[in-house]
């Protein structure tokens, strides 16, 4: 009240209102100030409501994981690409052909090179679902895959939105493939890792905002991201993409 009464009295002083008049239009400055500040905090904070995911299937990973591929496999039935890496993504709408009943989908193939990354980020706004494909034979790859799973997992839209991913595990038609749980356990190892490093680097809201899992608790990806994350073992080149068209079929309901 001290606040209203300082404000009526400035008022009244400068523009030489009644009191009562006065009153009133020190409340709505205040009330105007207070819309301000919640309206620019609110974002941040969610408070104005659920966001609504986009209808966009967002294709990540790493270079040669096969995303390209399981782009033209799906858009043309056509096992036979030969891609090479591109720095600009790769978008398109169309049905699935080898899936009966699928409708028409929107489809980005985001670049997996370490500099394009922000551009992927900038599209989770309108992904309504993330495949992110992991090449199974290449080990060295996975700690690359587990710091870009990392930033995806903090990064504030997909916080908000729970955006839905599939980790596919690609090229499982090799003998020299790892296993689901080799390629988990390393995952959950290097997210460790940069979680504590990042982690102590944060203060305050920032280290809370972003801070994945559980305190005192190792991070297990399955258990404690902050969104739905399923696992699966699809082969492109084969095809074997089962699981996928599953995955598919959940999140657009066909």
């Amino acid at each position: 009240m001290e606040a209203i009464s300082g404000v009526t009295t400035m008022v009244e002083g400068k523009l030489g209102l009644s009191t009562t008049a006065a009153q009133v239009l020190a409340w709505l400055i205040i009330l105007t100030i207070m819309w301000m500040a919640f309206t620019m905090i609110a974002p941040k904070r969610g408070v104005l409501g659920k966001r609504k995911r986009g209808d966009t299937v967002l294709l990540l990973g790493q270079c040669g994981s096969g995303k390209t591929a399981l782009f033209f496999k799906l858009r043309d039935d056509d096992g036979a690409v030969q891609t090479v890496s591109s720095l600009k993504p790769l978008r398109d709408s169309f049905a699935i052909k080898a899936l009966e009943g699928s409708p028409t989908l929107d489809f980005v193939d985001c670049p997996g090179h370490p500099r394009m990354r922000g551009r992927g980020a900038e599209l989770l706004k309108e992904a309504k679902c993330i495949v992110y494909l992991v090449d199974s034979e290449d080990k060295p790859k996975l700690k690359d895959a587990a710091e870009h799973l990392y930033e995806l997992l903090t990064h504030p839209d997909l916080l908000q939105l729970h955006t839905p991913i599939l980790l596919a595990l690609n090229k499982t038609d090799l003998s020299t493939a790892r296993t689901e749980k080799f390629i988990l356990d390393e995952l959950d190892r290097e997210i460790e890792i940069m979680r504590n490093s990042r982690g102590a680097a944060l203060e305050g809201q920032d280290a809370a905002d972003s801070y994945l899992g559980i305190e005192g608790e190792k991070f297990k990806l399955l258990q404690h991201a902050p969104c739905p994350v399923q696992t699966c073992r699809i082969s492109v080149k084969k095809p074997a993409l089962d699981p996928l068209y599953d995955f598919l079929r959940d999140q657009f309901a066909f």
